[in-house]
């Protein structure tokens, strides 16, 4: 339905209210964005961690630091 198919007794009925809507900026100051990065709640590094350690994990575990460290063993 668009604006020339509404009734005439509709229309005047919807007349009556009056209604005021807020101005309401759609882009944020960059004081702002600044802000709601400084206060943004931090990630929680242990969530990148796998909490599920199996047995193979556990033997590779010593392994892998093994192979890590290898580079710095050569400085």
């Amino acid at each position: 339905m668009n604006e020339h198919e509404i009734p005439e007794e509709l229309k005047q009925k919807l007349d009556k209210f009056e209604v005021d809507v807020p101005n309401i900026p759609f882009k944020k100051s960059l004081s702002q964005r600044i802000a709601n990065w400084l206060y943004a709640p931090a990630k929680n590094p242990a969530d990148l961690i796998s909490k599920h350690w199996t047995p193979i994990r556990i033997a590779l575990f010593p392994i892998m630091i093994l192979l890590c460290s290898l580079p710095l063993m050569f400085f």
